[in-house]
């Protein structure tokens, strides 16, 4: 595949400023309402995807559901490395699967709140999602894309080389 190349930088380019860019918008409401004011709407944070990145392995190690998305990670890395061999196949499923792990784990964080202290005092209630997760998303996309390309070329550069 010629543009092999390119399409590998265009999804890592992709996937460089999703890390810069804000990614999820959150709410910050307290953890106990019984007696405590309502929450001001303007209390929002929003999260870049270096960040995310960060507490996702914290909240895998703290058995948060949502930081099930965070596996997305390596297996975009995956991804990538069976690309650049020449398994399109696989990096295709991995590609796949990096997409669905990391929608579906941080869509959950719409039902499950997140710490937001160490304290206990206020949680993170998902409130958006921004153009960083957009594009962390659209990285593996580009690259399981890319694999089903391949993957149509490669009946034909075979019989090529048969010939």
């Amino acid at each position: 595949m010629k543009y092999k190349i390119l399409f590998l930088g265009l999804s890592l380019f992709l996937y460089g400023v999703a890390l810069a860019l804000p990614c999820l918008l959150f709410n910050v409401v307290p953890t106990d309402s019984v007696g405590v004011n309502p929450s001001d709407p303007n209390d929002v944070y929003a999260m870049r995807g270096v960040e995310l990145t960060f507490f996702g392995i914290v909240g895998l190690i703290f058995w948060q559901i949502p930081a099930i998305g965070w596996f997305a990670n390596p297996i975009y890395w995956l991804c990538c490395i069976m690309f650049m061999i020449q398994r399109y196949r696989f990096s295709a499923i991995a590609g796949v699967a990096a997409v669905l792990i990391g929608f579906g784990g941080t869509f959950s964080a719409f039902w499950f709140n997140l710490p937001a202290d160490s304290g206990g005092v206020s949680e993170f209630a998902l409130n958006q999602l921004l153009l960083g997760f957009w594009l962390w998303l659209a990285a593996p996309g580009l690259i399981a894309l890319a694999s089903f390309i391949g993957l149509l070329k490669e009946p034909a550069r075979l019989t090529a080389k048969s010939d």
